[in-house]
């Protein structure tokens, strides 16, 4: 009976997986700000929200630390792009201090996890690090931002842009790692992504540079 409710949670992770890539893939190629956007990046959202779930189910089978990260990263990355377009939400403050605490959590955790993996071993896993690095660089963009509300429209578009093109590399990573489980090393599923993703934008800065008196 376990392993049938573990193997449709399974169908229905990389299901809903798959219909998130397609509204990632639609909201990233189309025109920012068109209604083709507006619902590619919905549809994206959702699903990666039944994504988390059936990841979290998952975990009553077979605990995964780095799934439950990739979860975690999830809620904070989507939530933290929505509000970059909705500045103006009662909530902003306060919605951004909660994301902020969880970032400096998972930014914590990968560090301490970096420890553990290669405390005495021969080999360095570097997943750990790269995880680390990268929540602590949104950690500290998060304090900036709560410190001094900018008001130039591409630093809003970037802010935006980083946050979905990371939430889309995470469903990448959760769909291969866990759901495919291609039994591909760490570095092959997180560090390589991430790679890719942290390429895109440097060309998301370069389209949208963040000077005084930029706009859109």
């Amino acid at each position: 009976m376990e392993t049938t409710l573990h193997l449709i949670n399974n169908y229905a992770h990389i299901g809903f997986g798959s219909l998130a890539l397609l509204g990632g893939v639609i909201a990233l190629a189309s025109v920012k700000g068109s209604s083709v956007h507006i619902r590619g990046g919905r549809l994206f959202a959702w699903m990666m929200l039944f994504v988390v779930i059936t990841t979290l189910l998952a975990m009553y089978f077979e605990l995964l630390p780095l799934a439950i990260v990739m979860c975690l990263a999830e809620i904070y990355l989507i939530p933290s792009a929505l509000l970059s377009v909705n500045r103006n939400a009662r909530a902003f403050t306060g919605l951004n201090v909660a994301l902020a605490t969880l970032v400096g959590l998972l930014c914590l955790f990968s560090a301490v996890q970096f420890i553990r993996f290669n405390a005495g071993g021969d080999r360095i896993f570097i997943g750990p690090a790269v995880l680390a690095v990268l929540f602590g660089f949104l950690l500290a963009q998060d304090v900036a931002m709560l410190r001094r509300r900018p008001e130039r429209p591409n630093y809003w578009v970037r802010r935006h842009l980083t946050r979905m093109i990371l939430a889309f590399t995470f469903a990448i990573m959760a769909l291969v790692r866990i759901g495919m489980n291609l039994g591909l090393s760490l570095e092959m599923t997180v560090v390589l992504p991430l790679l890719v993703a942290v390429t895109v934008i440097v060309a998301v800065y370069r389209r949208y540079p963040d000077g005084r008196g930029a706009t859109t």
